[in-house]
């Protein structure tokens, strides 16, 4: 039997067809010809050749005023065995009859069984065709649908790779860009701090330059008192 692939694209579905084997009965028939025939003849021998067994019951006669004429006794015996011939003939007729009757109602059932086995053997070469093609049907199906569901998977998978993709590409642009944003606050941040201590050293730095004017104006107007009055020197007293 050739390799059976479901995945095939050009598969074909396989068709076997089991016809189940009939028995073949032997006919009854012959037996029962020769039963019949067998019961004919031992009958006939028996009635043939065995004699009349009948007791003869002899009457009283009955005085007569004319003698009975004598009976003859060839004809007294002749007629018992014309009449076993004749019975022997009749049962034989019958026998054959009967034999004839029974081999024609075997033959029939015979032929009803046979037609009966010969109708059971179809019908079972006929469900096993269908349920051979029901479940080469089913099998095309169901490999059919395993080919979707794969086919699904494969797509559901790149999907999912590409959402990754697109999701970590994202990411990495929101991550770039918040970097790229602290570090221009922070630059500006510097900016202003430096900014800040720029001023703060050109305002200590007037400061410095208004004390040391206002010191020299202080040193001058100093001389100029000293000019104009006597310094006093006081000497200190000694103790003796």
């Amino acid at each position: 039997m050739a390799n059976y692939d479901p995945n095939d694209p050009d598969k074909t579905t396989p068709r076997e067809t089991y016809v189940e084997p009939v028995e073949k009965r032997s006919s009854p028939l012959p037996l029962i010809i020769g039963i019949l025939l067998a019961l004919a003849l031992a009958y006939f021998v028996l009635t043939r050749f065995m004699g009349n067994d009948d007791e003869v019951v002899e009457e009283p006669v009955v005085e007569a005023t004319e003698e009975a004429p004598a009976a003859d006794p060839a004809a007294t015996t002749e007629e018992p065995a014309e009449e076993a011939a004749e019975d022997a003939e009749a049962a034989v007729e019958d026998t054959a009859d009967d034999a004839e009757a029974a081999a024609d109602d075997a033959a029939d059932a015979a032929a009803d069984t046979a037609d009966d086995a010969a109708d059971t053997a179809t019908e079972a070469a006929d469900d096993a065709a269908d349920a051979a093609d029901g479940a080469a049907d089913a099998a095309a199906d169901t490999a059919d649908d395993a080919a979707d569901t794969a086919a699904d998977a494969v797509d559901s998978a790149g999907e999912a790779a590409d959402d990754a993709a697109d999701a970590a590409v994202d990411t990495a642009d929101d991550a770039a860009d918040a970097a790229a944003d602290t570090a221009a606050d922070a630059a500006e941040t510097a900016n202003d701090a430096a900014a800040d201590a720029a001023d703060a050293a050109g305002d200590a730095a007037d400061a410095v330059g208004d004390a040391a004017a206002d010191a020299a104006d202080a040193a001058g107007d100093a001389v100029d008192g000293a000019t104009e009055e006597p310094v006093v020197t006081v000497e200190p007293e000694t103790s003796n």
